[in-house]
Formats: structure tokens, sequence, C-alpha cells
């Protein structure tokens, strides 16, 4: 698989990254972590070298998995870009196969929450450090100055090397560089082509996407294939009966790329991100061999301007 440099690190990963979060299936069943073991090694097959992970998923869980791979896969460690995140608090029982409750994710980014979150990640993921450690989510009641401290004590001690965030604004990220001296080196937003608006949307920073281009921040797409709901179906693989006769067409358009490629659908959707200069990374979270396989294609499909344009064009009229 072809690889992008992280701006500002000496990492070169992957253009596809893959997120061990598992989010489609049922984290309290018998077998999660097997499953999830499967799911990496087949990722890493198809030439995955960033994997993404997080602290709150499956109570744990998911880190306990790529943990597991790495003890039993030897000098595995040094081949691949570890990324969890932290910062988010989740009841125990929460599960993606339900609906979300608001009331059942708090942010706390407070400083002593970071460090004991990332003490908790390194037992967990079986390594001595973290490549990157993001933010899970930005917090109304952020204190910069506690970000800024745990950054001091995780990266002086070496289980960070480097920092980034999750689902930050252009605005939240200004604010947390006036007091974190590291570089922050990713934002990983939802981004799609159901769900475009960080490229298409502009503020006074310009579009989200164009901010983190033009301040050496690497984009990371979760749910690239959701629209709508980040949990539910994907809108434009899976159309519902009663789609919207845009939806349908955008639908078709991606199956029949994906018949002139000679790779799935959703491959398309992946190579529509791909094709952006801003060298998108999308996570891919699917749990099967297939699926695995079937994404990864993405790499290998080159899309000129015209079908891009085509398929935004489409996809503009779905928000």
């Amino acid at each position: 698989m072809r690889t992008y440099r992280i701006p500002r690190t000496d990492f070169a990963v992957s253009r596809l990254a893959y997120g061990v979060g598992m989010l489609r299936n049922d984290w309290n069943a018998d077998g999660f972590i097997e499953r999830s073991v499967r799911a990496i090694r087949t990722a890493r097959d198809c030439g995955v070298t960033l994997f993404d992970t997080a602290d709150v998923y499956a109570g744990g869980q998911s880190e306990v998995a790529l943990g597991r791979v790495l003890r039993e896969s030897k000098g595995l460690r040094q081949q691949i870009v570890i990324q969890t995140k932290c910062g988010l608090q989740l009841q125990r029982d929460w599960n993606p196969s339900r609906p979300i409750d608001p009331g059942s994710i708090v942010p706390n980014l407070s400083r002593a929450r970071i460090v004991s979150a990332v003490e908790g990640s390194l037992r967990r993921l079986n390594t001595d450090r973290l490549d990157i450690l993001l933010l899970h989510s930005p917090s109304p009641l952020v204190e910069p100055q506690e970000i800024a401290a745990a950054f001091e004590e995780l990266g002086g001690s070496g289980k960070v090397l480097h920092f980034g965030v999750c689902g930050h604004s252009a605005a939240q990220i200004e604010l947390l560089k006036k007091y974190v001296r590291q570089p922050l080196i990713a934002n990983q937003i939802w981004l799609g082509l159901a769900h475009h608006a960080p490229i298409s949307e502009l503020s006074g920073f310009g579009s989200l996407v164009d901010y983190c281009r033009a301040h050496e921040i690497q984009v990371q797409a979760f749910s690239p294939l959701k629209g709508g709901d980040i949990f539910g179906k994907p809108l434009l693989l899976q159309p519902p009966a009663d789609a919207a006769p845009q939806v349908r067409r955008l639908a078709a358009m991606l199956v029949d790329l994906g018949e002139r490629y000679g790779v799935s659908a959703a491959a398309i959707m992946l190579a529509w991100l791909l094709r952006h200069p801003a060298g998108i990374v999308p996570l891919i979270g699917a749990s099967s061999r297939e699926h695995i396989e079937e994404a990864c294609a993405a790499d290998r499909i080159e899309l000129d301007r015209e079908q891009w344009h085509a398929l935004y064009s489409v996809a503009a009229t779905l928000q």
C-alpha cells in the first residue's frame, strides 16, 4: 500500500488506517477480542501500518485486542504506528448497537484524566509508548493549561511521541496552540462523500480541511462510508427503498465506477477521499476479511478530476 508522511514526524504510514473500534459489533459479546484480533491481522496483511483505537472502545477491550496482536507477532511493533484516543468517559454498559444517550458521554480533558488514560492504554496495548495520542473530543469546559501540562508530562517521559485532536474545529485548535508547545499533527474528523462538510463548508478560517492542510495537520476521516448516522448502515451503499432520488443516483454512480475499476462501491467512496490533495487518511472499520480487502482496494484507484467532481456535485445536493 502507498504511504503518506505524517507532517512534522518521521512516520510514513499507509494511506488507509484501520480503526480498531469494531463499532458495528456488540462490544459485550463473547469472542469480541478474537474477532478484533482477526480483523487487525487482516488489515496488516493488506498493508495497513496505522492502527487507531481509543481507551473507551469496548471498555478498553479494543486496545487489549491490539495488544494481543503485538504480543503474538514478533517485530510488529516496529513496523506499525499506534494511535489511541482519550478524553471521553462513557457508561460501562454503553454499546453502539443501541441509540446514543447524550448523558452517557462526558468529555474530560483534565491533566489527571489524560495522564491516567495513557497509563491504562499502555498496559492494555502491551507497549511502552504511544506513537500518537489524540484528544477524543473537544470539551466546552476545556482548560488548555491542563492539556498542556499533561502533554509536557507524557511527552517528556517518552510515553507519547506525538499529539493530535479528534473532531476539533479550526478555532478550537487555535486555542490549544496558544498553550500547547507540541505540534498538533492530526485532526480526526467525520468526513466522507455523504458527509463532506469539512471540505465544502467555509468559516473565517476557510474549510476545516483547508485549515488543516495549511497548518500541516493530517486529516483523518472516521466513518468515511456513513452519512446521517455514524452507527447506522451506510446510506449510499445500502440506500433504503424510500431513499431520495439524488441518493439513488449517487449510489448508482458509485456502483458504475466500481464496475469500471473492478472494485466495490465502498472502495470508490474511499478513493474519492484519497484523491483529495490534502492527503486525507480514511479509517476503515470493517470486521470481515472480505470487507477489509474490498476497502484496501481503494489504494490502487486514482479517480480523475471529472469523476471526483461528478460525485461531489451530486453529494452536495444531499445536505
